[in-house]
This record gives C-alpha cells, structure tokens and sequence, in this order.
C-alpha cells in the first residue's frame, strides 16, 4: 500500500520544493497537495507530473483560514483515504510585512546586530485581521486551522502499529519574546508571524505529550532563509540579490558563535 503525504501550501515556494523532493526520495507514495487555490494547485500538479511522470499525485482544497474550510477538507480527506502517513503543516501567511526602519538602525550600531539579522527579531511588522471566525487571522492560519485539522482526521493518523508523522514549518523568526499565552493570537503587537511560529513549536510538543502513546509522532523544522512569496512581499526583489549574501554571512557567524559559546 502506497504511504500517503499531505501536504498544506504546496503549490509554491517551500511547500512546492518539498512536495518535489518527496518524489525525488520515493515516487511510489501517492502525494496530495492541499491548498486555497486549486487552479494554482492543478498548475502545481501539472508542473511535478512533467518531472516525474510516473507520480500518483492529488490535490484537496482547503483554506487553513476558515474554519468551514477546513471542515469541509478533513470530511474529503476521510472518503478519500484510509490513514495518513506524512501530514506537512506547511502552509503559512505573513500579511502586509514590513521592515521597522528605527530597530533595523540601532540595532545596526548594536551588539545584537548578529542576531538580529539571523532571527529578524523586532524588524518585521505585520498588520493582522479578524477572520469571518473572529479569530486573528495570521493564528487561524498557521496554527488554529492546522490544529482542527489534525483533530479532525486524527483516526487517519494514530495507528501504534504503523505511527504517522506531523511536520510543522517553523522559522528562525519563532521567538518566545513575540509569544504571550495571555495573547495567543497576538491581538496587542505587532509581531503576529513570529508569534505564530513560536506557537506552532509549543503546540508541537504539546500533540507529542497527548499523541506519542497512540502512534503520532510530531516535529518542527526551519528550511532557514529561502525566498517565498512571503520574503518578496517585504522587500522587491531586486533589493534581496544584494541582501541575501550579507544574510547567509550572518547566519553562518551565529551559527559559529552559538557553537563556540
């Protein structure tokens, strides 16, 4: 029986990569891409059936930004499919980011100039909204929507015989600071991605303290500074050829740092 892996947002920037080296590592599962879009998905279907022919390859609506939606999926996902091997959490919003100029400065001239650079702490800004939920939309979406999900096709996934894996994208952004559990969804700051992401690595541990016992195992990855829809919508592009090598050289100087320390 071939494994099953589902994967949110996958019909661009990381979740697209991903869905493309999970068919470079095994061809024989059957690959579902569950996105908001489906034109976009089809045309995501499409581009990995031209690179790999033989794939079985399906595709599942689902906004993680609306609860109905995800509902909805969940139902599909249960006709479709007896189990869930691999359940990607990929998909993620950061809506109209923007670079606050006064802590990009003094933390220029600062000691915390390498770290900020390697986790952006302080420099993004984000403008949230309420959902027709009356849920924060950056929380809904890449974490409350992800969440009911998982509860909603938890017999696909908890089998002790056979466990089943949760894989959450995080972010190098993921900071406790941004976090507040008397302000979950981050309805006071500014800072709702970073916030977000520092949930979904709590929430993570948590589904291993519940879930482990019943076969569903769960882990948080960083695919570290990569270019996505949600790093152009910061900055143009043109700005980025000259930024990113400066970040890469950043992250490499943390990262000997926090070794040596």
């Amino acid at each position: 029986m071939k494994k099953v892996v589902l994967v949110t947002g996958a019909n661009s920037g990381i979740g697209l990569a991903l869905c493309e080296r999970l068919l470079i590592e095994d061809d024989q599962i059957h690959l579902c891409l569950a996105c908001r879009n489906m034109q976009k998905a089809e045309a995501a279907r499409i581009l990995l059936l031209s690179l790999h022919p033989a794939a079985d390859i399906g595709i599942l609506q689902v906004n993680l930004g609306s609860l109905k939606s995800v509902r909805h999926a969940a139902v599909e996902v249960k006709q479709r499919y007896r189990r869930v091997d691999f359940l990607y959490l990929n998909a993620g919003i950061m809506p109209n980011p923007c670079i606050d100029l006064k802590v990009f400065f003094s933390g220029l001239f600062s000691r915390k100039v390498i770290h900020m650079f390697a986790t952006g702490e302080g420099l993004l800004t984000q403008k949230d909204q309420v959902t027709d939920d009356g849920l924060q939309e950056v929380f809904e979406t890449n974490v409350f929507g992800h969440f009911i999900l998982i509860r909603a096709i938890e017999p696909l996934l908890c089998h002790i015989d056979s466990p089943s894996q949760l894989i959450w994208t995080s972010s190098s952004n993921a900071r406790r600071s941004a976090f507040s559990l008397q302000d979950y969804q981050h309805i006071q700051g500014q800072e709702s991605y970073s916030s977000s992401k520092y949930a979904t690595d709590l929430l993570s541990i948590a589904l291993n303290r519940h879930f482990n016992q019943q076969g569903l195992y769960s882990s948080v990855v960083c695919p570290g500074l990569v270019m996505t829809n949600l790093t152009y919508g910061i900055l143009p592009s043109f700005l980025w050829m000259f930024i990113m090598p400066i970040m890469w050289l950043v992250s490499k100087m943390s990262s000997h740092f926090q070794k040596a320390w």
